[in-house]
């Protein structure tokens, strides 16, 4: 695995630059607040609420001596909705629209000064699980790689947001550096599973192409950081001339990283219904603590905080564009920031060049 980062102004606290290993590294759990058996009542409803599973109780009993997510409503909160006056395969001009997208998005965030960073698409299980994923149980979304023909201990990375974070695994920064806000594009790898008609073709995908914002900051930080996240996505998404509304996530819509999230839900004509285009989340020190990212503060040091925030997802931003910018003749119209990366192209035509797929039984 290989890394190009360009990273600057931070102490790389074990060798030259970072190594990826399988090396097992503690988290840092914060005992003063888990095994405060005052907060017992927080934490047991907090993990009700978000449908997760684990024994307050059990663990008070046996520990003795590890800020959950602020209870609230049991449904979403709509915080804004902008109104604007399925193919396995993208063959022609949609690959084209798929480039565009990418190209687009990648030059409006390197102008907001993301540092853009090649990622690794395999990774250890300690990244990922530092980072929240449960792998080798019977709810994973991660495919793991056959240890006898390709090592062990080797994963599919599910979004580029691990990599990142895996990155800065071991790493000291100094306060000034912060906020360090890096991008990334990159392959996903996700088990997807659906039995909705409606979620076929590319709406759940095993495999694509995602764009990812990723900010490491100082507590104090977090939270704008967060707000600031949400409105690059909507900056980004707003001149594509969908429909879209903005979600504040209730708990039990939270993973485990996530102490807040916004979903950003875009009008889709083909489903009648809103879909899931993006989301950003703010993980406090979640991963910092199971990664070991600190920060010097005074005289001493912090854990940082990260988020992530989703710039572009292809296949459901082209499910949007596709059927929002569509004509009864089947001509699509593309939206004026994304034709300067289609050579200027204003339309794409119906292609008649591409021969049906049809499936065909064989008999023996």
């Amino acid at each position: 695995m290989i890394f190009y980062p360009i990273l600057r102004n931070h102490i790389v606290t074990k060798s030259k630059f970072l190594r990826l290993s399988s090396t097992v590294i503690l988290p840092d759990i914060d005992t003063n607040y888990y095994c405060n058996s005052e907060n017992s009542l927080e934490i047991d409803n907090n993990i009700k609420l978000r449908k997760g599973v684990g024994d307050v109780n059990r663990v008070m009993n046996m520990y003795k001596k590890y800020k959950a997510t602020p209870l609230s409503d049991s449904s979403y909160q709509i915080v804004r909705e902008n109104l604007y006056k399925e193919l396995s395969c993208l063959p022609g001009e949609l690959a084209e629209l798929e480039e565009a997208l990418i190209k687009y998005t990648v030059g409006k965030l390197l102008q907001e000064k993301f540092q853009l960073v090649s990622v690794p698409d395999i990774l250890p299980s300690q990244v990922l699980e530092s980072c929240g994923m449960t792998i080798n149980s019977d709810r994973t979304q991660i495919y793991s790689l056959d240890p006898v023909h390709h090592g062990p201990d080797l994963y599919l990375s599910g979004t580029a947001e691990m990599s990142l974070a895996g990155l800065l695994m071991n790493t000291t920064h100094t306060e000034e550096a912060l906020p360090l806000k890096l991008a990334a594009v990159s392959r996903c790898f996700r088990a997807e599973t659906s039995n909705l008609i409606e979620e076929r073709g590319i709406y759940r995908v095993h495999q694509f192409t995602k764009v990812e914002m990723f900010a490491v900051t100082t507590p104090n930080q977090s939270e704008s950081m967060l707000e600031y996240l949400r409105t690059k996505q909507e900056e980004l998404f707003s001149p594509l001339g969908f429909n879209m509304r903005i979600l504040d996530m209730p708990p039990h819509e939270l993973g485990a990283p996530a102490y807040r999230k916004y979903d950003i839900e875009a009008w889709m004509p083909g489903r009648n219904n809103y879909g899931e285009i993006s989301s950003c989340s703010n993980c406090t020190d979640y991963q910092s603590r199971r990664l070991h990212i600190k920060y010097v503060h005074n005289d001493g040091t912090c854990y940082v905080h990260t988020l992530n925030g989703t710039a572009c997802a292809v296949p459901r931003m082209l499910i949007a564009l596709l059927e929002t910018h569509q004509d009864p003749k089947g001509k699509i119209y593309i939206p004026e920031v994304l034709q300067p990366y289609m050579n200027g192209k204003k339309y794409i035509a119906k292609n008649n060049t591409v021969p049906e797929l049809k499936l065909m039984k064989i008999k023996r």
